[in-house]
């Protein structure tokens, strides 16, 4: 399992929503500040919105901000919102490389792994990071 580009990029952004006191910035803005392109910061926005964690909104002073606090947001939903959920990323089930015949014998590992690893990410709340930079 590899972080992603994208996932690195999302705690960034949550983090300088956090510092906003909760007023809208442009993605625009957010993206310059960290020497990405538009089209990339739309593109973790859109999962970050869709996981309910961040809000927009429109207007002249529109922009996106924080949907919930900082305490409430877990690194999981994080993760999963800026990648993928855990479930495919630690199944050998839609594999075409695994000939297994029917149950595949390292699914058992990899199902342990995910729930270790699931749990551990759950239980890291954002504020836990962001707020000890």
């Amino acid at each position: 399992m590899k972080i992603t580009r994208r996932t690195d990029y999302a705690i960034h952004l949550i983090a300088d929503l956090s510092d906003n006191q909760n007023k809208p910035l442009g993605l625009r803005t957010l993206a310059e500040r960290h020497n990405v392109t538009y089209a990339f910061a739309r593109t973790v926005q859109q999962g970050l919105l869709k996981a309910g964690i961040v809000a927009t909104a429109r207007g002249i002073n529109g922009g996106i901000k924080l949907a919930r606090p900082l305490q409430e947001i877990t690194l999981l939903e994080v993760f999963e919102a800026a990648q993928d959920p855990l479930d495919k990323a630690f199944s050998t089930n839609d594999s075409s490389w695994c000939n297994c015949d029917s149950i595949c014998v390292s699914e058992d590992i990899w199902l342990s792994t995910r729930e270790v690893l699931g749990n551990h990410l759950a239980n890291i709340r954002l504020h836990q990071i962001i707020k000890s930079k």
